[in-house]
């Protein structure tokens, strides 16, 4: 998102913050929870900050997006579960899209009900977020505050950085030897970043089950693992992710890394490698799914 969202944003002005329902922005570092309320007054502040502000860069630190601005200013923005960033450009605005990769599911123009916040630019772009379950939030901070988000703090490397090497990943695995590999995979302390759907594929890539503990790993293993984050990640950003429910790029395009799953939500279904049945197990809470005869 951040690839594709950075030509679009950079340099563009801001007019105007239409916030159609406060609750989802907020001002200040602190956390904010999934039961806020809405706040008119900090909407009014957020807008009125914002207004006349060029943005000069996009980033990302693990799960949120830094949507930095020339001055003294960032915005921070997390998805969450249903949250959805979507750029059209001036000639673009009549578009209609596909909120949801489901089956029944109708082409759209934005804004819908599910739209909170939308972005009015000089040059006659606007940029919508939607959040179907509300979970997300934009959040305005200074560049002196970036240093005290709590959600910025404790993460591991990031995954597809140069300095990450096999070295450094040999040293986290020693962190929680005893934990099973699919949740230490998607501990955000160990290693930034890795959620359900790509552990599901790196352990799949790797040949590795995912109740193995950590510490029964052979060197073999921990390399084709290591290699396996390389791989799947890159290509899951190369096909713009995977939209298997409300992912929808910023062109309001879906990605495509979906029709290349291995494993994640095909359980019942046949391995596209050996036949064999794939599984699910629960892992706190979240669904992860294999092959028992690739991997071991």
């Amino acid at each position: 998102m951040v690839n594709e969202l950075r030509p679009k944003l950079k340099n563009n002005k801001i007019k105007a913050v239409r916030i159609l329902l406060p609750k989802m922005v907020a001002m200040g570092p602190a956390t904010l929870s999934n039961l806020r309320k809405p706040g008119e007054k900090v909407a009014d502040e957020f807008t009125k900050t914002l207004k006349g502000l060029t943005i000069s860069d996009v980033q990302r630190r693990a799960k949120m997006i830094i949507i930095d601005l020339a001055g003294k200013y960032a915005i921070l923005v997390h998805l969450k579960m249903t949250g959805q960033l979507i750029f059209f450009g001036k000639k673009e605005l009549d578009k209609q899209i596909r909120l949801l990769n489901i089956e029944n599911s109708k082409p759209v123009h934005l804004p819908t009900k599910s739209t909170h916040v939308i972005f009015e630019f000089t040059d006659g772009s606007k940029l919508f977020y939607n959040d179907f379950r509300q979970f997300g939030y934009l959040k305005l901070v200074t560049d002196k505050e970036l240093l005290q988000v709590p959600e910025l703090q404790g993460y591991g490397p990031e995954p597809l950085e140069k300095h990450f090497t096999f070295s450094e990943f040999e040293k986290l695995l020693k962190r929680r030897s005893s934990a099973q590999i699919k949740p230490w995979l998607m501990d955000p302390t160990i290693i930034a970043g890795i959620g359900n759907i790509y552990s599901d594929e790196i352990l799949y890539c790797a040949k590795v089950k995912p109740t193995r503990r950590v510490g029964s790993l052979k060197i073999e293993e921990r390399k084709l693992l290591f290699k396996g984050i390389k791989k799947i990640l890159q290509n899951a950003v190369d096909h713009y992710g995977s939209s298997v429910g409300d992912f929808v790029r910023p062109s309001g395009d879906w990605g495509t890394y979906g029709l290349l799953h291995k494993v994640y939500g095909r359980a019942g279904e046949k391995c596209k490698k050996c036949g064999s049945i794939i599984k699910s197990l629960k892992f706190n809470g979240r669904t992860g799914s294999f092959c028992p005869r690739e991997q071991k």
